[in-house]
């Protein structure tokens, strides 16, 4: 198996569910610089039924914009590269599409061992078909009953913490055994173990020739601390194992990448946590990567991730929305059987792409809809177990730094990352701001990301493998800065004054604002400049530091939007007025300079 990237050249491959990507990164005046890309979509379906076939035709698109070669005659890739500049010196490669993986959770206790291999499973694309435990109130029969009913592809099984219960997992296990032992061969799944290790090898002895066996680290080691990392990496090789024998093409694709095909949400995570490592160390960091049949929510502290992957949460319309929670996102007056019937059409389309501006409207409106949902199930994986505190929402971290506005609300997050097509391709910078915003509900002062050419999960795969190479492309610029956001945190009434802004930039006049409780304000801060900003909040209000503690950053940079005020509230409250509603989202995509009905 490949540890390191060797040589000057990479490939990076996505597998995604609509659209299968390619990039090239290489060493130029000695530095590691993202070269160019291309996308096809993604050949699973008939006729082709093989994945290579579309990575293929998105090398085709790479070959035409950069002049090198990548196929030999055969077509096959050039690994590693040819003196004469054909190929590339290596190969990594992530992948979110094929079937969800089906899985049967067992552990202990629902709220301890339960809940952690439930966020076990919630950072991979696992579906959870059942569910067993020490309160199950099935017979043993039907409980085997139930595994055979499943059909799982994976079995998941913690419980006990470390020189806790053992006979009690034990029976879990034996349960899972004549499960297992009544499949037919081709349909024995894997089993991940993750409980009490003292008994990891009873475990093994019991299960081996009845199923895949795998043991990892208990995920839960204690009752206050939970270690999901171990089990993550041995997911990601189970992952890897039943896509190349569920799809055609993976297995092609795992042997020119050295059997290193990582799952794309994991991937996602790990730049994430790359990020949490070198930015403020008093904040995490938040990524959120919208697809047309999955949505990954990543946060990290201090290098402690929490991954959250929906399968079936996109922009497909596989997740039902109802017509009146989109219509409150929408600027213009839209009917709810049309509403209903874009869903409709997208479920069964999922690759098409907003042709009219209205339906521009539609697909950003279910993405904030389907942000806020991931959300809600990602925030509960943050909070701190008893007796553990994450180290990045600890009260006033050095004496300066708050821990977090508190209640429902986000924690502070520095910067915030933004992946999919959607947000890539909207028409201004401006839309997809104002979407991250509505939908994630940043607080405090943070930074808004956008990875324009989808190189999230390919830098991530590779920064266990060449993390220089990854420090460097990103200094290059990949990703694209929206704007710096200040988003003040507190109870005012709307209209009255609870912030006053003075931005003095690198060159130019310097700019003084009041800032009215329920306003967005865009101040012109352009993408390189540099600012040094203060904030002073009134009364309660808190943008960082504690209520009504003023805030002097010395270095703020522009973005392709500028410096955004959001003072609209936190959490976001909308009118219930729908005229009014629609008034005030035209007049914020006013502000922050979206496509509206008047521009078109």
């Amino acid at each position: 198996m490949s540890s390191s990237i060797v040589g000057d050249s990479f490939l990076g491959v996505d597998f995604g569910t609509i659209t299968t990507r390619v990039a090239l990164f290489d060493v130029v005046d000695g530095q590691y610089r993202f070269i160019g890309a291309g996308s096809a979509p993604t050949t699973l379906a008939p006729p082709y039924l093989d994945v290579g076939e579309g990575m293929r035709n998105a090398l085709d698109q790479l070959a035409q914009a950069t002049g090198r070669v990548f196929l030999d005659r055969d077509e096959n890739l050039v690994v590693p590269g040819r003196a004469d500049g054909a190929g590339v010196d290596a190969v990594v490669a992530t992948a979110s599409a094929g079937p969800e993986i089906r899985a049967v959770i067992a552990g202990l206790m629902p709220d301890i061992s339960g809940e952690s291999v439930r966020n076990l499973a919630s950072s991979a694309y696992i579906k959870i078909v059942d569910e067993l435990g020490l309160h199950d109130h099935r017979r043993e029969e039907q409980q085997i009953d139930a595994i055979l009913a499943a059909q799982p592809d994976l079995i998941l099984i913690a419980g006990g913490t470390e020189g806790g219960a053992c006979q009690a997992v034990l029976r879990q296990v034996e349960i899972v055994e004549m499960g297992c032992r009544l499949m037919p061969e081709e349909r024995k799944p894997h089993v991940l173990y993750a409980g009490n290790s003292q008994i990891a090898r009873t475990v093994q002895e019991k299960l081996i020739g009845h199923a895949k066996v795998h043991t990892v680290p208990n995920l839960r080691p204690s009752l206050e601390f939970e270690d999901l990392a171990p089990a993550r990496a041995e997911l990601a090789s189970i992952f890897e194992d039943l896509r190349s024998t569920q799809l055609p093409g993976f297995a092609e694709m795992a042997q020119w990448s050295g059997q290193m095909l990582t799952p794309t949400a994991r991937a996602f995570g790990q730049i994430v946590r790359f990020f949490s490592r070198v930015y403020e160390p008093g904040k995490g960091v938040l990524g959120a990567d919208v697809g047309a049949s999955t949505t990954t929510i990543a946060a990290a502290f201090e290098g402690r991730l929490h991954l959250t992957v929906r399968p079936g949460l996109g922009l497909s319309g596989e997740a039902e929305h109802a017509p009146s929670l989109l219509a409150r996102w929408l600027p213009n007056d839209v009917p709810d059987d049309q509403i209903l019937e874009y869903l409709y059409d997208k479920s069964l389309n999922p690759g098409t792409i907003p042709v009219e501006i209205e339906e521009l409207y539609l697909e950003h409106a279910i993405a904030r809809e389907v942000l806020r949902e991931a959300l809600l199930q990602a925030e509960s994986s943050w909070r701190p177990y008893p007796g553990h505190r994450l180290q990045a929402l600890r009260k006033h971290q050095q004496g300066r730094t708050s821990d977090g506005p508190g209640g429902e609300l986000l924690p502070w997050f520095e910067p915030v990352l933004a992946s999919g097509a959607l947000f890539a391709r909207a028409p201004r910078m401006g839309m997809t701001a104002l979407t991250l915003l509505d939908g994630l509900q940043p607080t405090g002062v943070t930074t808004l990301v956008l990875d324009k050419y989808s190189l999230a999960p390919i830098l991530g795969a590779a920064a266990n493998l060449n993390p220089v190479a990854v420090v460097q492309v990103l200094d290059s610029g990949v990703f694209i800065n929206l704007g710096t956001v200040v988003a003040p945190v507190g109870r005012a009434r709307p209209g009255s004054p609870i912030l006053r802004v003075q931005m003095q930039p690198d060159s130019g006049s310097e700019v003084n604002v009041e800032v009215r409780a329920g306003t967005l304000k865009v101040l012109p801060l352009a993408p390189g400049q540099i600012a040094r900003l203060s904030l002073r909040p009134v009364g309660g209000i808190d943008v960082g530091l504690g209520p009504g503690r003023p805030a002097n950053l010395r270095r703020v940079l522009g973005g392709a939007v500028g410096l955004i005020v959001d003072a609209r509230g936190r959490p976001l409250a909308l009118s219930n007025d729908p005229a009014r509603r629609r008034e005030n989202q035209q007049k914020w995509l006013t502000e922050l300079n979206g496509p509206t009905l008047a521009t078109r």
